[in-house]
């Protein structure tokens, strides 16, 4: 159940990637970081235009990653992740979705050790951009 750093392994069979229907937001820096990793990992060149909506806060401007019929552009046919080793720390870090909280519609997310949950928790804290943690709506520009 247990990957590296705290990230959560789990089987998407369970929930039919529920995870996947969340749109992470990303700053400049980490869209810009995250396509190179692609680039690097997979051989993927990910057009900026087709991969992500930008995003206006309150604090900013982000990126988005695309969502297709309410799931992450970045699923294949079988629901797995294109690119599971660079994903987004926000989708690493599910079913964390804020300092305090989690998704309690992930079906495991009872089962998962408090100390996993506090770890995840502790992550989000320590490696979201305090930008993205403070915005409360964004809206698509």
């Amino acid at each position: 159940m247990s990957g590296t750093n705290g990230a959560l392994d789990c089987d998407i069979k369970l929930c039919d990637s529920l995870c996947c229907r969340n749109c992470p937001v990303l700053t400049e820096n980490e869209a810009a970081e995250l396509i190179e990793k692609v680039r690097k990992e997979y051989g993927l060149e990910l057009d900026p235009k087709k991969y992500f909506k930008q995003a206006a806060g309150e604090h900013g401007l982000y990126y988005a990653v695309k969502m297709i019929k309410g799931q992450c552009i970045f699923l294949n046919r079988e629901k797995r992740c294109r690119i599971y080793r660079c994903r987004p720390t926000l989708c690493e870090l599910y079913p964390v979705i804020d300092v305090d909280a989690v998704d309690e519609r992930c079906p495991i997310v009872g089962e998962l050790p408090h100390v996993m949950l506090a770890t995840l928790k502790q992550r989000y804290a320590d490696e979201v951009d305090k930008r993205v943690k403070m915005e409360q709506t964004f809206r698509f520009v």
